[in-house]
């Protein structure tokens, strides 16, 4: 016959009831707290009628503390739980119960009954530590401290300059004290695992180290945030807060860069992504940032997010609280020239469009032209031509243009020296001579033309398939 140990690490019945738990607990807080807040107003002549309630409150308040230390033993079986810190929570409530019980008891009994308020009260004080050692095996020790005035809240990527930052302090450090520490810290070791520290990521945990320097990849402190949602490993797990995309692209840097506790912003090589990233956190007030409008649009049509994302486009915000989105079509390689009208119902809201490897051709970028706010576009490897380019030399917004990979020619790109706005060109794998690039830097000096010489990472994000749960 299995123990209650067995079935609780399978999932079963036992884990089923000890998830009940946090339901439980504050049944005998409320009950038990009120009887003897009662029993003391029946002290008081014209209030003596309370003490009726008594009684049956009590019993009420001594069940659920009883059930709640069983539901709280078959919890403890899963693990992940410091064990000190478990062992003075569990006796805590064992007191709480007995001595709920034993109130019952002598409430009944007259020659006892004087002790009934002596020891409610010592009840009320193990309930209070209970009720605390609990909370700090969920969010942690200082949980209750770290609030008070003078001490200092966890940290935000709010940052003063993005280029000093220190990657790790500044950026991922903020990110997993927000959405990890809650279930790996010191308290609360889900799966052996402690992520309040760099000695603790790079130990691991229970299944062996979660990080890999410079393979995103291959490590599971990556790997786990872009399972499905409905995936058992998934961190964090299905209804707790999840990470934003910037923040996964944040991790996914910061390890692919050979996760560093020291490195800053500036020290590090940025894929187009990152950067685009970077530019998003850049606090106002330090100067404009040159892929996202000053101005501030209205928030984005839900049923033209969603005709988007039925056919695997992925619309994302490029920052938190921001109406502006980034379209990545990586996953949706079908997507045609009849499909970019989709866009436009967005068209305020777009300002990067990755078309990589997607059937669009020459006339969607008719429609690319009506987008007013856009301001990087992603065409390597599509089917657009030189006939294109001049529609694309009229958008004055446009900054970041990559056609790596195209089938276009001097003819095409010279027409782009009209858009003096455009600062970055990404032209290798073309057909474009040196002369016409020349050319173009001349009636562009402020444009940085890249013409090759290596090739651009394919992140782990780029051939994700995003699954709408239906």
């Amino acid at each position: 016959m299995m123990n209650l140990l067995q079935i609780a690490g399978q999932g079963s019945w036992g884990l089923f009831f000890g998830r009940f738990h946090p339901l439980l607990v504050h049944l005998p807080i409320g009950m038990l707290m009120i009887a003897f807040i009662l029993e003391g107003l029946s002290k008081v002549k014209r209030l003596a009628f309370l003490s009726a309630a008594v009684l049956p409150v009590m019993i009420f308040g001594a069940l659920s503390a009883v059930l709640s230390c069983i539901a709280g033993y078959l919890l403890s079986l899963s693990g992940g739980y410091e064990d000190d810190a478990l062992a003075l929570h569990q006796w805590l409530g064992i007191g709480v119960a007995v001595i709920a019980v034993l109130l019952c008891v002598l409430h009944r009994m007259a020659v006892l009954k004087k002790l009934w308020f002596p020891l409610s009260g010592v009840m009320i004080v193990l309930l209070s530590a209970a009720g605390h050692y609990g909370g700090s095996l969920t969010h942690g020790d200082d949980y209750l401290t770290a609030a008070l005035p003078g001490r200092q809240l966890p940290k935000t990527a709010s940052i003063t300059s993005i280029p000093d930052a220190k990657v790790y302090d500044d950026m991922v450090q903020p990110i997993l004290e927000q959405k990890c520490y809650g279930c790996h810290n010191a308290q609360k070791l889900k799966g052996g695992l402690r992520l309040d520290g760099m000695e603790h990521i790079r130990k691991g945990g229970e299944n062996g180290p979660v990080l890999k320097d410079s393979l995103p990849e291959a490590s599971e402190l990556y790997k786990r945030l872009i399972l499905p949602e409905n995936d058992d490993n998934r961190m964090p797990p299905k209804g707790k807060p999840q990470l934003t995309p910037q923040q996964v692209e944040i991790l996914y840097w910061w390890i692919e860069q050979g996760a560093s506790t020291t490195a800053k912003v500036k020290e590090l090589q940025k894929s187009p992504r990152i950067q685009l990233v970077l530019e998003a956190m850049q606090p106002s007030g330090t100067g404009d940032h040159p892929f996202i409008p000053e101005t501030t649009p209205g928030p984005v049509d839900d049923q033209a997010r969603e005709a988007l994302e039925a056919i695997g486009v992925k619309v994302m915000p490029v920052a938190a609280g921001s109406n502006y989105v980034m379209i990545n079509c990586v996953n949706a390689s079908g997507f045609s020239n009849k499909d970019a009208d989709l866009l436009l119902p967005l068209k305020s809201q777009i300002v990067w469009l990755k078309l990589t490897g997607t059937q669009v051709g020459d006339s969607a970028l008719q429609v690319l032209a009506k987008l007013p706010q856009l301001t990087r576009l992603h065409l390597e490897y599509t089917a657009v031509t030189d006939a294109g380019l001049p529609v694309l030399a009229d958008c004055k917004q446009l900054r970041y243009l990559s056609l790596v990979g195209t089938k276009v020619s001097d003819k095409g790109v010279l027409a782009l020296q009209r858009n003096k706005a455009l600062r970055e060109l990404f032209i290798y794998k073309t057909a474009v001579p040196a002369t016409a690039i020349s050319q173009l830097q001349q009636a562009l000096p402020e444009t940085r033309i890249d013409t090759g010489g290596y090739t651009m990472p394919v992140l782990a994000t780029d051939t994700t398939v995003y699954k709408k749960e239906g």
